[in-house]
């Protein structure tokens, strides 16, 4: 009997402990992602603008020019961050995955460095991902950004990056694009990992045919 109230009684603990850590790390990720949503960020399309301040996550812009051509751009943050001390100076900054669009079908996922200036985190520069990347992790180590992602190879569709690589960037104020060292992490539950992207294609055979040959396995 003691034996069994004990068992509770650390499982009550365990339980709380859990629920506390949770609430905390949910907390601070709906304050990051209000800080990180509503920012000003630098563009790809500097005959566009130079920056756009994003609201509730998003810009968005369209225009019929006098030819009746339409044209629009966007901009999206994808809730993916990580902080870290990228210039080295004590102070914390923040790496945020940002998606743009100025015309055409693309996606063009980006990793957003934010520096703290003693005052605010400022969009200093940015790391090129590709277009229609599938991010799977944003990680800070020694003062650099790892992104772990999956981006196309030959004869992928577009909708379908099957190439497994990580991407890692590391910060310099000299920059305006930084150019990513990268690597093949390729292995065997690649075809899962992208399912799994998608669970309700866990049941269509085209889908697991095409991530198995072009994941080759």
């Amino acid at each position: 009997m003691r034996s069994k109230i004990v068992s509770v009684v650390i499982g009550a603990f365990l339980l709380l402990i859990f629920g506390s850590v949770w609430r905390l790390e949910y907390r601070s990720r709906i304050e990051a992602n209000k800080i990180f949503g509503n920012m000003t960020y630098l563009t790809n399309s500097p005959y566009f603008s130079e920056d756009v301040s994003l609201v509730n996550g998003r810009y968005d812009w369209n225009h019929t020019s006098e030819d009746d051509v339409f044209v629009f751009y966007h901009l999206r943050y994808s809730g993916r961050y990580v902080y870290g001390d990228f210039n080295r100076d004590g102070l914390r900054d923040a790496a945020v995955i940002i998606t743009e669009c100025s015309g055409g079908n693309s996606d063009e996922n980006l990793v957003a460095f934010l520096i703290n200036d003693g005052k605010m985190l400022v969009h200093k520069t940015s790391g090129y991902l590709g277009d229609r990347t599938i991010i799977r992790s944003v990680r800070a180590h020694g003062g650099k950004v790892s992104v772990e992602m999956f981006v196309h190879q030959d004869r992928d569709c577009m909708a379908g990056p099957t190439c497994h690589v990580i991407d890692t960037f590391e910060y310099n104020d000299h920059e305006r694009w930084l150019d990513g060292k990268r690597i093949s992490v390729k292995s065997i539950f690649d075809p899962f990992i992208l399912m799994l992207q998608n669970p309700s294609s866990l049941l269509d055979l085209p889908s697991w045919s095409y991530v198995l040959q072009r994941c080759n396995v």
